[in-house]
């Protein structure tokens, strides 16, 4: 499971919309069994078993696939063990004659000459970013300390106040994240990015961000972004030399309480030159689907979990400095393992007794923005597409608590969600949403218009870090919701239940500090110059103004978007109520339209 976006890394995001909601009785009677569209009971027992969801998920979670990053040869081996369980189940290809829908991510960059940071004679140690600028050529100019580098307010507030004509032209260091008095600033101002746009703003022609208590580099993974500056990261052991090029003399051990002491507006003597040589990391992924089929032309169910993982910790990862395997044996090993066997157990069906067509699939890259379900739902053919009437998402299944139950979202997507989950449940506790949006690869699907439900058993403290390991996975739970989510869809499939899709408002933002909220959801996976959106929120500024799904946001106000970071920076600038212009490509025409931010709904 990922946040939606790098800015807003944190599962409780997800678990403040999931969690309010509706729970059932727990003394409900047991589930009638499972029947074929006659009536009678299927000829197999559709009993998922423990054991085999275990061992899905300990090759999933064990040391030796490197946490799943895309793009690798762990990425690799995964790909071909969900392929060889899926060909064991009796799944055919979903691609033609082929299991794997490969295309592109870009995670971070690489340097195609070497980088410099240095002053007189001395290099300053540091590393590279995945949002700085391609240089050619050196660029040289005085470094000038920016504190944090928090503008507010816009051009002159914040950290900038009194600066005035003093950036422009030099080379801008900030400190990384908020000054120890204020950590409630909003992501859009405390966030890398969101300060080299500040900079840059400001005349800036180059940034350093700092942050000298860190032994390892900022995070050089995930999607990359030009800022139009070359930016470089220096920490921990490259901070006695940024000390001296700023004409602080360094003391051994005191570099972090030193640059916490200077002034903003403090600059170094002389020129020092930064160069950033770099290019984007793009790496091959894959989806893995297979199908059972049923007759021509029969409806179609998705059922689907994600892959990928952090591998040794990306900018997503809740263990900042940490650098070790991060195994995501719930964060999604346990969701792969629940679809493997429900493969398995549905597979064992006469195909006389499958009506429906059962699409499995195992999503690339959806802790990079949802972009293997994203990707499958772009590529898919009008025909199948025209079939499919409802998508299953199983994401972080392996911390069944029975005392908390099941989290089930997108319950209000379609009238037959209640009954159904009601009837199969058995006697687990359900908390029920009825959002069809989340930080998972439902939400592709929901955008495009079918019914989803989210499988979910709710966030924990190992979240996102090394710890998420198979020895903390409730197998028996995990084993649980396979028999439910079985039950399910079966009866959907054999008894004609119809699978109606209703349009559910998307919550508003309520976390994150923000002081707007303008109903946009952003496509994270769009490689276009603006941000294109993938919808609009149901009632919020962006729907009430006009803006489309498919839009491109040009100009936010004064400021042009070429990309996510400059759509992000707007949100510590625009004020609820308060008209801004938004300018949007539609169809290859540009149009301007009046949007009202309003304000972030809290709960």
């Amino acid at each position: 499971m990922r946040p939606t976006h790098a800015l807003v890394s944190l599962l409780l995001l997800l678990a403040c919309h999931v969690s309010v909601g509706t729970e059932q009785p727990a003394d409900a009677t047991p589930a009638p069994p499972p029947s074929d569209a006659g009536g009678k009971p299927a000829s197999v027992v559709l009993q998922a078993e423990e054991a085999e969801i275990r061992e899905h998920l300990e090759f999933l979670a064990d040391d030796a696939q490197m946490g799943r990053p895309p793009g690798t040869e762990a990425d690799r081996r995964v790909q071909a063990y969900v392929v060889e369980q899926m060909k064991a189940a009796g799944l055919q290809p979903a691609f033609g004659s082929e299991y794997t829908q490969p295309f592109d991510v870009v995670d971070g960059v690489r340097m195609t000459a070497k980088p410099l940071l240095r002053a007189g004679e001395v290099d300053i140690p540091h590393a590279i970013v995945p949002f700085s600028t391609a240089t050619t050529e050196p660029v040289a100019a005085r470094l000038i300390f920016v504190g944090h580098g928090i503008a507010p307010e816009g051009k002159g507030t914040g950290d900038y106040k009194g600066l005035g004509a003093k950036v422009k032209g030099n080379i801008v260091v900030a400190l990384g994240g908020a000054p120890k008095g204020d950590p409630h600033l909003s992501p859009s101002l405390t966030r890398p990015q969101s300060k080299v746009i500040a900079a840059r703003d400001h005349g800036a022609v180059g940034f350093i961000l700092w942050e000298p208590s860190q032994e390892l580099p900022y995070p050089n993974h995930g999607e990359v972004t030009d800022s139009k500056l070359p930016v470089l990261w220096v920490g921990k052991e490259g901070t006695s030399e940024l000390l001296g090029a700023l004409g602080v003399k360094a003391r051994l051990g005191e570099g972090a309480v030193q640059a916490e002491r200077i002034k903003p507006g403090k600059r170094g003597a002389k020129p020092v030159q930064i160069h950033t040589p770099i290019e984007p990391v793009v790496l091959q992924t894959a989806n893995v689907s297979g199908i059972l089929p049923g007759p021509e032309g029969a409806p179609a169910l998705v059922i689907g979990a994600h892959m990928d993982h952090l591998g040794m910790g990306t900018s997503h990862s809740l263990a900042p400095g940490v650098e070790a395997v991060h195994n995501g044996a719930d964060d999604n090993a346990s969701g792969v393992a629940v679809i493997l066997e429900m493969a398995r157990v549905l597979g064992a069906l006469p195909p006389a007794e499958r009506p429906y067509t059962l699409c499995f699939v195992a999503f690339g890259a959806e802790e990079m923005g949802l972009l293997g379900s994203k990707h499958y739902v772009e590529h898919l053919p009008e025909a199948e597409r025209e079939r499919m009437v409802a998508m299953l998402n199983f994401d972080m299944v392996g911390r069944l608590d029975p005392d908390k139950g099941l989290v089930i979202s997108g319950v209000g997507t379609s009238s037959a969600w209640p009954g159904l989950i009601e009837r199969f449940r058995g006697a687990l506790t359900v908390s029920a949403s009825d959002d069809g949006y989340g930080a998972s690869d439902q939400t592709s699907f929901y955008e495009d218009g079918l019914p989803v439900l989210h499988f979910f058993t709710g966030p924990h403290s190992d979240y996102h870090k090394p710890s998420d390991d198979a020895d903390k996975i409730n197998f028996a739970g995990a084993d649980e919701i396979a028999e439910i989510a079985i039950g399910i869809v079966h009866a959907i499939s054999t008894e004609g239940t119809a699978i109606d899709y209703i349009k559910v408002a998307r919550a508003a933002p309520t976390r994150g500090g923000f002081k707007v909220s303008l109903g946009t959801i952003p496509d994270y996976g769009a490689q276009v110059d603006g941000v294109r959106l993938s919808g609009v929120r149901e009632g919020g500024a962006a729907a009430k103004a006009g803006l489309l799904k498919a839009d491109v946001v040009k100009k936010i106000g004064d400021r042009e978007i070429h990309n996510l970071d400059d759509f992000m920076a707007t949100f510590g600038e625009l004020e609820p109520g308060q008209a801004v212009e938004v300018v949007v490509e539609r169809d290859g025409q540009s149009l301007t339209i009046s949007l009202v931010p309003d304000a972030p709904q809290r709960r």
